[in-house]
């Protein structure tokens, strides 16, 4: 018995030594709850009976330069379900589903749902938001949101692009500045029981949304309403894919205008295919085609190896490692100085200036001009273009290349580069954006002309500009001319591969003596005829131009008359034999002549040079000269041969020697045969021997 007494105390013992571990776990646990983590708990706790709500802060305005509104916010309503207080959720699915772009049974779960408030359908129009109000259905309530609203419509769409439904930026400058237009959201803070109910003096909190910032941009509306108009005519007027023009301040750098088509309406995005919304003058690539040339001339006349008194000739084609390159004339254009080159846009006569420049220094300047390369605009979507890799650059690559083939550009790096030599040889980076201003109107960042690089001295870039003219007022851009005012320019057609389908183009600039404006025109896939840039592009330049000087007030400047040559400049000198002087002693004769020289090697005594010595030519023409490690590059400077059948030696002989060749035949009538033959490639100062009958 005593024993069994035991056993009990024992057991009891037991279970209060448990009891206690158990009311001392608790105590530690509820000192640690209230005492330790006291903060933690009350913060869980609060979050549970508090509902947060999103106040969404209004999306920044985007103005024009001139301060046009071009996208704004609006109150927009959104339609709301509290599914505890609807009654028959049945009877309100039928009727919403009448009004609301929703099936009935997404309507019935959502209304449905185990959830204080559900969203049913944002931002609505006012007609339909009118029509479930008169409804007065339990349950059923609204909540003001604000919605993007673009009020010119498809004005500028690639530019601005697009905000989706909870007014974040998905396309264009809504998306690349997305951070600056956005805001910071608010909140709305309600302390409710777990039904839902408000509880008496419960904790009430509204903090107010930050705004998003305003955008000015440099584009100006009616500039930009100019060129999408006259692009849309265009489009009409031919069998084309689309087209794009771009209007850019070379001196600035700020584009004014950018269209393209087709196009679509951002207050409608999603009822457009996606490659609607994509920005051609960024985003896709072509070959430039002869807008091309002005960078090859550009190069050439920097680096010396040409000087606008330098004579070509043209026989309608080159060969270049056997392939034969045409020239658009049919029988070439024979006898041509650089200044005609470039006003015939004569393809065997860039190949010519783009071998004398050379493949590294041309690289050199292909890539100083920005291409192969975003030009960093600040819009999505952005294309590097395509340029060969050096390594992968041969005589024919060289060849294709001088005349904007082989190579791919967008539009923006096109203008972007040409801009360039209208701005005095200073490559700008391209802006869309002016300034971002707050609520309050204070500046917040001023975007500043920002300098890339020098590319061309400022009288390579006059000299261009010049020849540019030449294009407009005597080649084929003549249909660019703009009554009163000087302009220059270049146009260009690139045929596309395996097609009957041409992209037409036209790049000018003006006035051509300061540049205030620089005009892209492209059309794309152009299928009609004529397809040539000269009769599609070049009219179209004009007529964006014509309104659009009268609109900014830029005054005509009258065309300079051209002042006759001095006659000392006219006269020919004898080039001296300077081989074996040092190029410092051979430069200086040759200035003391009237004549520029350019060194081409690494060492200092001149081992050859073009032309040979005894050669008559030009004051201000340019002598290259050689050291022993650049003899190689003298092929650079070869002569095209011509055909001097049926000519006279008197003939032949003026031609040759404006060709810096030398003529050897006797006799009378007219010569037929030569040696060497027509479209052979020989150095300056060789010799043809003729035959006469």
């Amino acid at each position: 018995m005593g024993e069994s007494k035991l056993q009990v105390r024992k057991r009891i013992l037991i279970l209060f030594l448990i009891v206690v571990f158990v009311m001392l776990g608790i105590i530690l646990r509820l000192a640690w709850i209230q005492i330790f983590n006291n903060e933690l708990y009350q913060s869980k706790a609060l979050n549970q009976r508090l509902r947060k709500l999103k106040v969404e802060p209004r999306r920044g305005i985007i103005y024009d330069k001139n301060g046009e509104e071009l996208a704004i916010s609006g109150s927009s309503q959104t339609v709301v379900a509290v599914p505890a207080e609807i009654e028959d959720p049945s009877k309100v699915a039928d009727k919403l589903t009448l009004i609301l772009d929703m099936e009935r049974s997404e309507i019935y779960k959502k209304i449905t749902k185990s959830a204080y408030a559900v969203y049913l359908e944002r931002k609505i129009s006012e007609k339909k938001a009118a029509q479930i109000k008169s409804l007065d259905l339990s349950g059923i309530t609204f909540t003001e949101e604000t919605k993007r609203f673009y009020p010119k419509g498809d004005l500028a769409a690639h530019i601005l692009g697009f905000a989706g439904i909870d007014n974040q930026g998905l396309n264009g400058i809504e998306l690349a500045y997305d951070q600056v237009l956005r805001g910071e959201p608010g909140r709305i803070m309600i302390e409710k029981d777990a039904t839902g109910r408000m509880m008496p003096r419960g904790v009430e909190q509204y903090l107010d949304p930050t705004d998003g910032n305003n955008l000015y941009l440099t584009i100006d509306h009616v500039v930009q309403y100019i060129a999408e108009r006259e692009l849309e005519k265009a489009l009409r007027g031919n069998e084309a894919e689309g087209g794009t023009i771009i209007v850019m301040n070379p001196q600035t750098g700020g584009v004014l205008a950018l269209a393209n088509r087709p196009t679509y309406n951002p207050n409608h995005f999603a009822k457009y295919s996606p490659g609607r919304w994509r920005n051609s003058a960024i985003s896709d690539s072509y070959e430039p085609g002869s807008t091309f040339k002005i960078v090859t001339m550009s190069a050439a006349l920097e680096e010396g190896v040409v000087n606008l008194e330098d004579q070509f000739f043209d026989p309608g084609y080159i060969k270049v490692e056997g392939e034969r390159i045409k020239c658009w004339k049919n029988g070439g254009h024979g006898k041509q100085t650089f200044a005609e080159v470039v006003a015939n846009s004569c393809n065997p006569g860039f190949v010519q200036i783009g071998q004398r420049v050379g493949k590294e220094d041309f690289y050199q300047y292909v890539k100083a001009f920005g291409f192969g390369q975003k030009t960093d605009i600040n819009l999505p979507g952005e294309a590097d273009g395509l340029v060969y890799d050096y390594d992968d650059i041969g005589p024919v690559e060289l060849a294709t290349m001088s005349f904007g083939h082989g190579i791919s550009v967008t539009p923006m790096q096109l203008i972007t580069a040409v801009s360039a030599v209208a701005s005095d040889g200073v490559l700008l980076n391209p802006r869309l954006v002016d300034r971002i201003e707050n609520e309050e109107g204070e500046v917040i960042k001023d975007f500043k002309s920002k300098e890339i690089r020098k590319v061309v001295s400022e009288e390579t870039a006059k000299t261009t500009r010049d020849l540019l003219e030449g294009v407009v007022t005597d080649g084929s851009g003549e249909k660019a001319q703009v009554k009163g005012y000087r302009i220059g320019g270049k146009t260009g057609t690139a045929k596309h591969y395996g097609v009957q389908s041409y992209d037409s183009s036209f790049i000018g600039m003006l006035p051509i003596d300061n540049p205030q404006l620089v005009v892209l025109v492209v059309m794309k896939g152009v299928s009609s005829y004529p397809y040539y840039g000269s009769q599609v592009a070049a009219p179209l330049f004009h007529d964006v131009v014509k309104d659009t000087v009268r609109y900014l007030g830029i005054p005509p400047t009258e065309r300079e008359e051209v002042r006759d040559r001095e006659q000392e400049d006219s006269k020919e000198v004898e080039v001296p034999n300077l081989i074996n002087y040092s190029f410092a002693e051979g430069q200086s004769k040759l200035r003391q002549l009237g004549l520029n020289s350019k060194f081409e090697g690494s060492g200092d005594q001149i081992a050859d040079q073009i032309p040979k010595p005894g050669a008559m030519i030009r004051k201000g023409s340019t002598v290259i000269f050689f050291s022993d490690d650049a003899l190689d590059h003298r092929s650079r400077y070869d002569i095209t041969v011509p055909n001097l059948e049926g000519e006279s030696l008197k003939e032949a002989r003026s031609l040759l020697s404006e060709l810096e060749l030398k003529l050897e035949g006797e006799g009378k009538g007219t010569i037929t045969s030569q040696q060497p033959k027509p479209g052979t490639r020989i150095e300056s100062g060789d010799t043809i021997k003729v035959k006469l009958n």
